[in-house]
């Protein structure tokens, strides 16, 4: 009997393990992996010919830790995660994901990608030697909007990633190495993005067909932020804020077209973009506040794979000074001048002192009654020889006239005042008082003759 009972207590204790050993299992499974079997985070896979996660988190979801067995169907081709808290990419946490094509990122408030999180090569595996753009390999498209990202560390994004797609994104912090190595690669877009903490070389050595930076805000663009990347079509920069951009900010080779538009720039230190093209340049409805001298001269022109000329255009630009080497450029472009506002009110003498023999004075413009106007014309119009001493010649017609008035004063009181004195008045002269001039030159103006008319009659007497 007692035996009997000693071998229900062993299985019961064999259960209870088991039970046990399971529970601690599918809690450490559900803790570092699977994230679909979380109810908060509300994954759900969505079949067809694809087999699709979808992750809407409650609001009692605090984190979404992503590893590399979070998600386990091998099968998965495309990964969104909706309105999260905070979500964590771990180390190569979709490196073994080969048929993976696309992920979308939304509405997440805090965003934490580790080194390696993002690499991706799919099936064909890695290739040490660069890879032209080829549509007919596998690629990964990445798309990050309306997200807070607190850091994107070294080496996040690298492999067969052809499009890196941010919109409406904060990234606090980005280390050197963050887009590194990458293949395939056809669109880097940023737009509406706010960098606040860049270090340098975020952006190193790899190939992409466009590179558009719209609407990026930033207080320091470092030397070697875009640095070694080739660029075969488009390199666009439009719509930013940029406060400071050191020099070599931009090192970028052998783009089509390279644009900078309606874009704000407050210290543009010299050689900022180092950019060698096959085709055109456009810097056109922009704001320059500070330009160090040679702020464009270290843009250049591949001449091997250029066919025809290519040209340099400023275009309706603001700058807030300009000295004659601010707009140098390279000699191997035909540069085109057009439309150069100055910031500063019109002045016949200091407005263009150190530019007058620059190339472009002729497209100079000033700021005459709050709208633009060239300097050649305010010159030639307002700043004639008497327009420049206009004041000089005021100040001289005043004194000049103020002197004409006090002769004219002088004279009147010397003839009315002083000669009646002497001669004697001629309002009193018809009374019958007269001056007499004696022979010794003496004037007696009291002496009056009085003539006395008497009547005489005839004598009467006895004689």
């Amino acid at each position: 009997m007692k035996t009997q009972e000693a071998e229900v207590i062993v299985s019961l204790l064999f259960v209870l393990s088991s039970f046990g050993s399971a529970v601690l299992t599918g809690y450490e499974q559900h803790r570092d992996g699977n994230i679909a079997d979380d109810t908060k985070f509300g994954c759900t896979w969505q079949g067809g010919t694809t087999s699709a996660l979808k992750c809407t988190c409650r609001e009692d979801a605090e984190e979404m830790n992503i590893t590399k067995n979070s998600i386990s169907s091998y099968e998965t081709s495309a990964i969104e995660i909706d309105g999260c808290k905070n979500v964590r990419f771990g180390d190569n946490s979709i490196i073994d994901m080969r048929n993976l094509r696309n992920i979308n990122l939304k509405n997440i408030r805090s965003l934490q990608l580790a080194e390696t999180s993002l690499t991706w090569y799919g099936t064909v595996g890695r290739n040490q030697y660069e890879e032209r753009l080829d549509l007919s390999i596998p690629s990964l498209s990445i798309k990050i909007e309306n997200c807070n990202i607190t850091q994107i560390s070294g080496y996040t994004f690298q492999g067969r990633i052809n499009t890196i797609h941010f919109e409406n994104v904060i990234i606090d912090n980005i280390d050197p190495f963050a887009f590194n190595a990458l293949m395939k690669t056809e669109n880097i877009i940023m737009r509406n993005v706010e960098l606040r903490n860049v270090r340098e070389q975020p952006f190193k050595k790899f190939t992409t067909k466009n590179f558009e930076l719209n609407g990026v805000r930033a207080q320091l663009i470092p030397s070697r932020f875009v640095n070694n990347v080739t660029v075969y079509g488009t390199f666009e920069i439009t719509n930013c804020i940029l406060d400071t951009v050191r020099p070599g900010g931009f090192i970028v080779f052998n783009p089509l077209k390279f644009e900078v538009t309606d874009t704000r720039i407050n210290h543009l230190d010299g050689e900022a973009f180092k950019v060698t093209t096959r085709g055109d340049v456009l810097f056109k409805n922009n704001i320059f506040n500070v330009i160090n001298d040679g702020a464009f001269a270290a843009i250049d022109l591949n001449e091997d794979e250029t066919a025809s000329d290519a040209t340099i255009t400023f275009d309706s630009n603001v700058f807030t000074t300009l000295t004659r080497d601010s707009l140098t450029v390279n000699e191997d472009f035909r540069p085109k001048f057009s439309n150069l506002n100055i910031n500063e009110t019109c002045d016949c003498k200091s407005i263009d002192h150190n530019i007058k023999d620059a190339e472009f004075y002729s497209e100079i413009k000033c700021l005459f009654e709050n709208q633009f106007v060239t300097v050649e014309n305010y010159k030639s119009e307002m700043c004639s020889i008497i327009q420049s001493y206009s004041t000089v010649i005021i100040i001289v017609g005043v004194v000049f006239t103020l002197c004409v008035i006090i002769v004219t004063v002088l004279v009147v009181y010397y003839k009315k005042v002083y000669r009646s004195k002497k001669y004697g008045n001629e309002k009193n002269s018809k009374k019958g008082n007269m001056s007499l001039i004696v022979p010794d030159g003496r004037t007696y103006r009291e002496t009056e003759l009085h003539v006395i008319v008497e009547r005489a009659d005839l004598l009467t007497t006895d004689l």
